[in-house]
This record gives C-alpha cells, structure tokens and sequence, in this order.
C-alpha cells in the first residue's frame, strides 16, 4: 500500500488539562477501508484523542494528517476538516426540535449547500440503511435509545465523510437496545467505511476490526489483531481489563 492509502495518520499527540497529563504521545494510522478499534480503562484519554482528531479541542503537540492534508497546522480550516469526519458520540446530540429526518438533513443544507429536497433524499436513504426509514417523521423523544443513535449514525453518514469517528456508541444504551446499534455498525463494516471505534463490545471488536488498539495512561500499549490482543495481550493491565470485560458480559448474559 502506498501513502495515499492512509487516511488518518497520527504522530505524537499530547494534551494536557492543568497539570493532569490526558495524551502522552500516541501514533498511529489507519489506512482506506480499514476498521480500527481503541480499548482501555476508563479515563485513559480515549473520548479526548477522537476529539483531538477532530480538532474539537486542540492538541498541546503533535501532528495528526487526513488523506494526506496536516490538519493540526496553523492554517487549517477547521470547518473544512470537520465535514470530511463523521462524529458518532455517546449521548446522540440530536436536536430534539427536529425529526429524525430533519436531523440528519440539516447538515447537509446548513453545511454543504444541498437543495433541501435532495437533501431529503439524502437523508431517507440514509435512515433506510440504518433501518428507521419508517420513524423518519418522528421526534427524538418518540424514539428509543437506540433509534437515536442510529439516527446519529445516519447523520453521520449523510455528510459522506472519509472517515467515521464512534465513541463508545452503545454506552449510554440499556442493554437490550446494544444490539441494534452494533448490528447497523456490523452492516457498515461491510461496506469497508473506514473508521475508528471506541468501544469496550469485545464481541463486535473481535468480529469486524481490522487492528485493536489498547489506551491505558495516555498510551496505546499494544496493538494487533483483535484475537491476539484480546485472548493473548503482552501486558498485564491489557490482560486484567479483557478479563474483567469478559467476567462482566458472563454475568450480564445469565
């Protein structure tokens, strides 16, 4: 593969808050097509580092590159960076005023200056993959966790971003709703969206990433196949977290 392969590549990158040290040098890339996931503790950085990549809070150092442009230079129009990535967050940021539909059409008006009725088009097929084309009329609080997140993704993916950003997307869901979220994550998986997952659903990390990355202390640690990390990892506080993870989803199935 060639360097023009490499959509996200990351070299370096540290951010501090005071004197609490969040990111301590972490590199990395992932290439077109390539799901690559992030696992670790809680409070070891992960949510920070996608909103670093983002440029939604500004790195102290570092370099990070998309499709080959150094976002992180001074002159970057963040703007510009920010429509080429796909935000998936934790507690859906829809707006609560807008239908499903309005809300993943809006941006698409708002941002790229699409007709609003392309826009709509966009915005139906979008809810159509993600399985909700028949709640496209209803409001945020007619509908379940899990709808809303899916809604989120759609309107994600109606921007056509290079790559997708998901932070930890299941999180703030009741368990019984987990599942229809990571099937619709499983359906783009296919479909070879490059993305990058913070998750700590082993089950989806073992069957659709192409690499695990485990964070802990502002570090990734260890890096490599899914498999090999999970059942096999180099270090003990990677072994101690997939162990305890694993503990907690027997106990949860009984």
């Amino acid at each position: 593969m060639s360097n023009q392969d490499i959509t996200l590549k990351v070299e370096d990158l540290h951010k501090s808050y005071g004197s609490n040290k969040v990111l301590k040098g972490v590199s990395f890339e992932i290439r077109k097509g390539e799901i690559k996931i992030i696992c670790g503790p809680s409070g070891t950085g992960k949510s920070t580092l996608l909103r670093c990549l983002n440029l939604l809070t500004p790195p102290d150092r570092g370099h990070v590159w998309l499709e080959g442009e150094e976002i992180t230079d001074a002159g970057t129009d963040i703007h510009k960076v920010r429509q080429k990535i796909g935000f998936v967050f934790q507690e859906f940021n829809l707006f609560k005023h807008l239908t499903a539909l309005r809300n993943v059409s809006i941006g698409l008006e708002v941002v790229k200056g699409i007709k609003k009725d392309e826009a709509r088009e966009i915005a139906l097929e979008q809810l159509r993959k993600v399985g909700l084309e028949e709640h496209a009329h209803k409001y945020p609080g007619e509908l379940s966790g899990g709808q809303k997140q899916r809604v989120a993704i759609a309107r994600a993916l109606a921007m056509n971003p290079v790559i997708m950003f998901y932070d930890e997307p299941t999180s703030a869901l009741d368990p019984q709703l987990i599942g229809e979220v990571l099937d619709v994550m499983k359906k783009l998986a296919k479909e070879k969206i490059t993305s990058l997952v913070v998750t700590h659903e082993i089950g989806f990390a073992r069957s659709v990433g192409d690499e695990i990355m485990f964070m802990t202390d502002g570090r990734i640690i260890e890096r490599g196949p899914p498999d090999e990390v999970i059942l096999n990892p180099k270090h003990e506080v990677t072994r101690n977290f997939f162990r305890n993870i694993t503990r907690l989803y027997e106990r949860s199935e009984q």
